[in-house]
């Protein structure tokens, strides 16, 4: 192909690639909501502002909408779909053309380019070399994530993968693990994806001029967008449209599934004839046992995650936030508030102990009662 023809820039001059990798749980939907929501009004709204954001024509591929970032994380995987992601070779070979012609054209402008995708945070499963690659002819490459602490991101991450198996649970086809069973075989894998963690892989890369993290602590809900686009992007019309109010059309936000899990549990032991295997209808049976336990005050054996394994992760938490956030971490109390904290969030640790409640008949009363036997259920 001919030769391609780019200016040269000096110092500051030089636009940038920002690049939001997620973690996974810390508001990416909602970040990636807002932007495409203020694009759909108004499709000048970043261009002003000296900023670009790929349209599903410039990066194609599986995910439309807010998700088109993730077509790049996906293409950049080492082994596509072996690699866990939902592309192939050849399902990335429109972003191949495409994408590369509006870096150039972004670079000849002069343009910072923003691309939001949690997947990002794959980092061990990524080609390094391949997304350099695709964010050429860029030379300053920034990256950024939101930082969550471990006791409220963990069992947000339980609970949206649950939710993603739940019908294959209600099939018996496999086990649904309580958050105990899954931090017992999740925990350390996990760590290696949580933002501190991530921040370093991404800052030890050459190629990385730095690797931000934002403290969705000190910077929470809507302010988290308005914090991004005013301080980090500086970007003007998407700033204001956070500080007037504008909301995200779509949020991730999880929810707990105990009362599922009971149900479920329940159902395969044959204590619940209802068809559950429909959501609508284990929904509804869910939220009756919740109205009765509720209404019967009965206590439910419950299961913990280890102490030892609570007190690690309190530790780990003081370390990253006395050494990424110490002025916010002592003005917030320091250790004594975060050992408070915690303590309210160490419920979020313990399950219903859904085997020893089903094998007894504690509740076959309420089974019983809450249970549809419709057939065309």
């Amino acid at each position: 192909p001919p030769p391609v023809w780019l200016p040269t820039f000096a110092g500051e001059d030089e636009p940038a690639v920002i690049l939001h990798i997620g973690p996974h749980k810390t508001g990416t939907t909602a970040l990636q909501a807002f932007m495409y929501d203020l694009i759909y009004t108004d499709p000048n709204i970043f261009i002003r502002d000296g900023v670009r954001v790929p349209s599903f024509d410039e990066l194609p591929g599986l995910y439309g909408k807010e998700g088109v970032g993730l077509n790049l994380a996906h293409c950049s995987l080492r082994y596509y779909m072996d690699s866990g992601g939902q592309m192939n070779i050849g399902m990335c070979s429109g972003m191949r053309d495409k994408f590369p012609k509006f870096m150039v054209d972004a670079y000849r402008r002069r343009q910072d380019v923003v691309i939001v995708a949690e997947d990002f945070d794959k980092f061990d499963d990524l080609n390094m070399d391949r997304l350099r690659f695709f964010l050429r002819p860029y030379v300053r490459i920034k990256v950024v994530t939101f930082y969550r602490r471990l006791q409220d991101w963990l069992p947000s991450w339980y609970n949206q993968i649950v939710d993603h198996y739940t019908t294959i649970y209600a099939k018996g086809e496999e086990r649904y693990p309580s958050i105990v069973d899954w931090m017992a075989e999740h925990y350390e894998n996990k760590l290696e994806v949580h933002a501190p963690r991530l921040a370093e892989k991404y800052r030890r890369l050459s190629w990385v001029e730095s690797a931000t993290m934002i403290n969705m602590h000190e910077h929470f809900g809507p302010d988290l967008i308005g914090h991004f686009f005013c301080s980090y992007l500086n970007a003007s019309g998407a700033c204001r449209a956070a500080r007037d109010g504008r909301m995200p059309s779509k949020t991730n936000v999880g929810e707990g599934h105990e009362l599922s899990r009971l149900a479920i549990a329940a159902s395969l032991a044959g204590k619940i004839a209802t068809n559950l295997v429909k959501p609508v209808n284990l929904i509804r049976i869910s939220r009756k046992i919740g109205q009765r336990l509720n209404e019967t005050g009965l206590a439910m054996p419950e299961v913990c995650v280890e102490d030892s394994t609570l007190a690690g992760m309190l530790r780990l938490e003081m370390e990253e936030e006395r050494g990424s956030f110490p002025d916010w971490y002592k003005g917030q109390g320091g250790d004594a508030a975060l050992e408070r904290s915690f303590e309210r969030a160490r419920s979020k640790f313990c399950s219903l102990d859904v085997d020893r409640t089903v094998n007894s008949t504690r509740l076959d009363d309420i089974f019983n009662e809450v249970d549809n036997t419709n057939p065309y259920l």
